[in-house]
């Protein structure tokens, strides 16, 4: 089971983009989404799904959207306040498995059981270090194909740039 949703990791690649490319102007959706379908393997991601991860963190205060011919989204702070956890938290809510692998709610055993200990040690590691990265050392480490081999058409079918 993955520590994190795919939710989550297509906003965290989306939103590492969008501070890669930080130019004060807003990154075009149709970009952020051919990036997206690149790092994904060619797999044929819907727009509207895409759409709707940055609709949750445009809500979670993580981005702008700018609207218009010219728009697209913009980071809501400098990619180096806005925290890994924040993306995270955003899409799939706390980091807990409230775990108990043998019983549903609450546990008798929770308190004496090794797994659960384990469990959460983990858990809280996993948080802190996502605590402690940010979106400027995420798009630091990522390595980003130039934006022209990644455009594709806008909708309306003109390429960017175009009139």
């Amino acid at each position: 089971m993955p520590l994190i949703s795919k939710k989550s990791r297509y906003a965290l690649h989306g939103l590492a983009y969008i501070a890669s490319r930080a130019t004060g102007e807003p990154v075009p959706f149709h970009e952020i989404l051919a990036y997206l379908t690149r790092y994904s393997g060619q797999l044929s991601l819907s727009s509207g799904y895409i759409n709707k991860i940055f609709q949750d963190i445009s809500r979670a205060g993580l981005t702008q959207a700018a609207p218009g011919p010219r728009g697209g989204y913009l980071l809501a702070r400098p990619p180096g306040r806005i925290r890994l956890i924040e993306v995270v938290e955003a899409l799939d809510g706390p980091i807990s498995t409230g775990c108990c692998l043998l019983s549903v709610g609450s546990c008798g055993m929770q308190d004496t059981c090794g797994v659960a200990g384990i469990i959460h040690e983990a858990e809280a590691a996993f948080h802190r270090f996502f605590e402690r990265q940010t979106l400027a050392t995420l798009a630091r480490r990522m390595q980003f194909p130039d934006p022209e081999p990644l455009a594709i058409s806008p909708p309306g079918g003109r390429k960017p740039g175009t009139r």
